[in-house]
């Protein structure tokens, strides 16, 4: 038997100097709005994967604000495999310009967002929904 272990990642939720909301759909989370992430690669500080994430699948570049809370997706059925995440649901913001140019390998459509029409989308991801009400 395998030694298995949940993986640390990051959620990215981005904002523009509009203070308007970047979210994501992606085919690992079908159908549902979500923040955009990445896992955070041994010896990588949390601020340096939500910058290398961002600027991988985004192509944008954004400065790390804080961890707004720490959240667990135990094979959850929404994700399109069966994993267990440690997520870092994190706060950044856009320096520079903010018009994403996804990657298409990760992420199939994105969209800024004010924070109250975020929370009321009907297919935001539970775990998303309920950080974005965190937020101010």
């Amino acid at each position: 038997m395998t030694n298995q272990f949940p993986k640390v990642v990051v959620g990215c939720f981005i904002r523009n100097n509009k203070r308007q909301l970047l979210l994501v759909k992606s085919y690992k989370w079908p159908n549902l709005w979500v923040v955009m992430g990445g896992h955070i690669e041994y010896g990588e500080k949390i601020a340096d994967t939500v910058a290398r994430e961002t600027k991988e699948e985004l192509g944008m570049e954004v400065e790390f604000d804080r961890v707004i809370e720490v959240v667990e997706f135990v094979n959850d059925p929404a994700f399109h495999k069966s994993k267990h995440f440690v997520a870092l649901q994190c706060e950044c913001h856009v320096v520079g310009e903010d018009v994403p140019k996804i990657d298409n390998d990760e992420i199939q459509e994105c969209k800024w967002f004010a924070l109250e029409e975020a929370k009321q989308l009907a297919n935001l991801l539970p775990a998303t929904k309920h950080t974005l009400n965190i937020l101010t």
